[in-house]
């Protein structure tokens, strides 16, 4: 018995999955709303000014430069002053002052010019972040209340030679009202999801637990013998196509009890009908003066002969099945094969008017097993005898075509049902009236043909017709003759 002690519900797997989900969402919401936040904003504002300083450093020689300037401070709401470096000094050409708490214009002093221009020498953009009215350096840590500013410098030279230095000035607004607004809103956000995840999680299980619940208890009644069962697999396509499954499952079991039961009723009657004749008459033999006679001990070989066929036809069958018998192939004349068989009825066309011939145009060779290819024709010609009509004729073909050998037995009888076509190959299966009393074989025959068949990779197949006979079939690839065998 397996052991469900350390199974998870259905339900509890779906909320787990769902809350992992959920707090994967809110971590990454978290970590960029709350701490990448004043980085990032940092970041952007950094980009911008960069964009506006090449802007700039693109016009700097030009009669615009101060309208240009003008234009880029009120629309990105930052300070702007253009320096020209001529010699040891430097001379203003653009400024525009949007912003009242602007360093650049308001506490500027020359230590700090000096270390821009000379800072935007070295790194061609310099960048500078100021904490309150305190410098700081790039890389200062400050609280998310306190005030900083970014400046900027960057130095560029014109075609004409004429060096110019930029200078930028924004403020980065604080942001800890911000962060404490995202926060409470984000611990509000992660009780209405996880509480969500809950509830989904009640759905969404139920939707697909109920269905499983239900086939799992059908499925125990079909365990245990019981074929009526039905696997609803609801509205999820899988489960329902699972279902679907078990439904067909639970039908082709139901058909093969069923063919199996009935196949077991046969062989019980074809076992007992010859054991009854040969108690019968030994019992005759023994009781009755002159009853021991040669037709009577005639008829006790002919029981025991036909006893002997189905129980090897019903090892065979099991051997088949159990592959576990083994083919030793030959390259053999299958036309001097049909003809061998063929010589087995000789008593059967004369005593009892039944015309079975065999047309072919030449000698055909395979590689096959004999002994199995015997056992092939014996079961399909007593098949087609069984089945034939009232003319008791049966007709065998050997055609050639595109290197395959093909063997026809056909008979004319009653046909077979269309619908039946693809089951009387099966183990258990008997075309339903359509039957006759066999007058040799056990009615296992074509199922011994078929792995007999499968076993050479032979193909093969059956065509017939309501009212007109059937025509059973199997092709095997030509070889060539064996020189030994001459």
């Amino acid at each position: 018995m397996k052991n469900t002690g350390m199974h998870r519900p259905l339900r509890r797997h779906i909320f787990l999955l769902l809350a992992v989900f959920v707090l994967v969402i809110l971590s990454v919401l978290w970590f960029f709303q709350i701490f990448m936040l004043k980085p990032m904003y940092a970041s952007i504002k950094t980009h911008e000014l960069r964009t506006v300083s090449e802007t700039l450093a693109r016009d700097a020689s030009g009669d615009a430069l101060s309208s240009l300037s003008d234009s880029l401070a009120q629309s990105k709401n930052i300070c702007i002053s253009v320096y020209e470096i001529r010699g040891q000094s430097a001379h203003l050409c653009a400024s525009s002052h949007i912003q009242s708490s602007c360093i650049l214009h308001n506490l500027a002093s020359d230590s700090m010019m000096n270390r821009l221009y000379t800072n935007a020498l070295t790194d061609g953009f310099y960048t500078e972040r100021i904490a309150g009215n305190f410098l700081t350096g790039r890389n200062a840590d400050n609280a998310d209340n306190i005030p900083e500013s970014i400046i900027t410098s960057e130095m560029t030279v014109t075609s004409d030679g004429k060096a110019f230095l930029i200078l930028l000035n924004a403020e980065i607004e604080p942001i800890g009202t911000t962060t404490d607004t995202l926060t409470l809103q984000l611990g509000i956000i992660t009780g209405v999801l996880l509480l969500f995840a809950g509830i989904t999680a009640v759905i969404v299980s139920g939707a697909i637990s109920r269905p499983i619940v239900q086939m799992s208890k059908e499925a125990k009644k079909l365990a245990e013998g019981t074929y009526d069962v039905c696997f609803d697999g609801g509205s999820v396509k899988e489960i329902a196509e699972l279902g679907d499954a078990l439904n067909y499952a639970a039908g082709e079991l139901s058909t093969i009890d069923t063919m199996q039961k009935e196949l077991l009723a046969n062989i019980s009657h074809d076992l007992r009908t010859p054991l009854t004749m040969i108690s019968g008459y030994s019992q005759v033999m023994r009781d009755i003066p002159g009853e021991m006679t040669a037709e009577n001990m005639q008829i006790i070989i002919d029981e025991t002969a036909r006893l002997t066929d189905l129980v090897g036809d019903i090892l065979d069958l099991s051997k088949l099945s159990a592959e576990s018998q083994k083919l030793d192939c030959e390259i053999l004349s299958v036309t001097d094969t049909v003809q061998k068989t063929l010589e087995r009825y000789q008593k059967l066309t004369v005593r009892d008017g039944y015309e079975i011939t065999f047309s072919f145009d030449r000698e055909i060779f395979i590689y096959a097993d004999k002994s199995k290819i015997l056992q092939v024709l014996y079961n399909l010609v007593n098949n087609a005898i069984n089945y034939t009509g009232e003319d008791k004729k049966v007709n065998i073909r050997q055609l050639s075509k595109n290197g395959q050998c093909r063997i026809e037995i056909t008979d004319t009888g009653e046909g077979i049902p269309a619908e039946q076509l693809s089951k009387i190959w099966d183990r258990y299966y008997k075309v339903k009236n359509y039957h006759k009393r066999a007058v040799s074989g056990s009615g296992l025959g074509l199922s011994i043909v078929k792995n007999i068949l499968l076993l050479h990779g032979a193909k093969f197949g059956v065509t017939s017709t309501v009212g007109f006979g059937s025509t059973f079939w199997f092709s095997l690839p030509e070889v060539e003759r064996d020189p030994s065998a001459e």
